[in-house]
């Protein structure tokens, strides 16, 4: 980027603290300008545009502290920096607190370092000023996609007799918004749009193998094809999968791209369900995602479905930062953590739009090799679907689907679901971690209420099927 198109302004009472600076950002190629109080620097701040600014802390009249907080203000966007030779730490979080500064700078100090943290500023600048125009442009056409749509509606009340015409151009503009949403997400990144289709493309498939209505797989198309348009006005690095240690506001800002899509769509013709899913295709089967923690059933279909998706893709292109999986490994590895990560009904599903059939005796040796992570009610849980891919589906007819059987135990910490109806005389277990008398009541009701009995040294089989 072109650093000498960012100006600096340096605010500082000492002529020679002036002619210092001027002498350092000059020789590193960056414009800067000098005010030698902090009534002169508002007054300059007002009739011209600037990008930084660095300030002394102490100042006759209006300290650096009082200036800076004036600057966050009247100018919010500005990058602010600090100047001083104080070694006072309460004042300096005084500053850091009303200011809202970037950086904090010593004196005497090293003209190396200056130069870095400035240009590191202007850097922030340029960013933040990339996501507000990006976002403009989405309130833009939020605004221009929300008045088509009004006017067609207008016209549709208006004119009964062309109600067949009127809905055909309404679904038009819906078609427009989806088309317009996309072309963002391209031109932000392909690498992004390359994704979100693939995502799309296999949800699409798991909808169609669940029996889902033709407008709920529409639903999941789209919202799977528009799942990260809430990443465009993300930094670079954030744009497919983001993981930074120690740093809270790099995740809170990751963490905040399910909403901001939502709120892109929220409102637009027929675009609302579309929008919930992309609210909560971070949410996690065991309630520990984001942005709600939302725990199992609670999120609905569409999302689970696109949370076990993209983590799939994720893992076979190599976008999580780990080594490239293949598809199958990629797909086990997404079934290891069925119950935990995922919804199981799900991890069923993927495996059968996959093709991927697990040996009933080896199945789970295989994916144990795939994760060092074993908990054990999490390996009950996996273990009772790997040996029941191939089972009926329906438990008691009218009441009670396998897929619900899974969902709910999944909710109950040690509880796990074991099928031994291949065996003579076996039946569908539900068992407990540390024996019977340590179900959750909630779980003993339950189990009650759909027909299950007890056998104390076991634990409650399905006599009924």
């Amino acid at each position: 980027m072109n650093f000498s198109n960012y100006v600096i302004l340096c605010v500082d009472d000492e002529p020679n603290i002036h002619s210092a600076l001027r002498r350092i950002f000059d020789l590193a190629g960056l414009s800067v300008q000098v005010a030698s109080s902090a009534a002169e620097a508002l007054k300059l701040l007002a009739e011209n545009e600037f990008h930084v600014v660095l300030t002394d802390m102490h100042m006759p009249e209006m300290s650096g502290t009082d200036f800076l907080a004036q600057v966050r203000s009247r100018w919010p966007k500005i990058i602010r920096l600090m100047l001083t030779g104080t070694t006072d730490s309460s004042t300096a979080i005084n500053a850091i607190n009303q200011g809202e500064i970037y950086r904090y700078l010593s004196k005497p100090w090293d003209n190396d370092e200056v130069v870095s943290v400035v240009r590191e500023a202007i850097e922030k600048y340029a960013l933040i000023e990339e996501r507000d125009k990006l976002v403009e442009i989405t309130k833009q056409q939020n605004l221009k996609l929300a008045n088509m749509v009004n006017t067609l509606e207008e016209k549709v009340q208006e004119r009964t007799a062309e109600l067949t015409q009127s809905l055909a151009e309404l679904r038009g503009s819906y078609v427009a918004s989806i088309k317009a949403y996309s072309k963002l997400i391209v031109l932000r990144s392909k690498s992004l749009f390359v994704h979100s289709q693939a995502v799309a493309d296999l949800s699409v498939k798991i909808a169609r193998l669940a029996n889902c209505s033709q407008s709920e797989v529409q639903d999941i198309y789209i919202a799977g094809l528009l799942h990260d348009l809430g990443k465009i006005g993300l930094p670079e690095t954030m744009l497919i999968n983001f993981n930074a240690e120690g740093d809270e506001y790099l995740h809170k800002m990751y963490e905040s791209h399910p909403k901001s899509g939502e709120n892109c769509l929220i409102g637009l013709y027929e675009m609302d369900q579309i929008a919930s899913y992309i609210c909560m295709h971070h949410e996690r089967f065991d309630g520990s995602g984001f942005p709600k923690g939302l725990k199992g059933v609670d999120t609905p279909f569409g999302a689970r479905v696109l949370s076990a998706v993209e983590a799939y893709e994720e893992l076979k292109t190599s976008l999580t930062g780990t080594e490239k999986m293949l598809p199958r490994d990629a797909a086990l590895m997404i079934f290891k953590h069925s119950g935990s990560h995922f919804c199981p009904e799900v991890c069923h599903l993927l495996l059968k739009a996959l093709g991927i059939d697990i040996p009933e005796q080896t199945s789970l040796q295989s994916i144990n090799k795939l994760s060092d992570a074993s908990e054990k009610a999490n390996d009950l849980a996996n273990a009772t679907v790997e040996a029941n891919i191939k089972r009926p589906e329906v438990l008691i007819r009218n009441l009670l689907t396998y897929a619900e059987l899974l969902a709910e135990v999944a909710k109950y910490p040690g509880a796990g679901v074991v099928d031994e109806r291949d065996k003579p005389k076996g039946y569908l277990w539900v068992k407990q971690a540390g024996g019977v008398h340590n179900a959750n009541p909630k779980l003993l009701k339950w189990l009650k209420d759909h027909r299950f009995l007890v056998k104390e040294e076991k634990g409650w089989f399905l006599p009924l099927l």
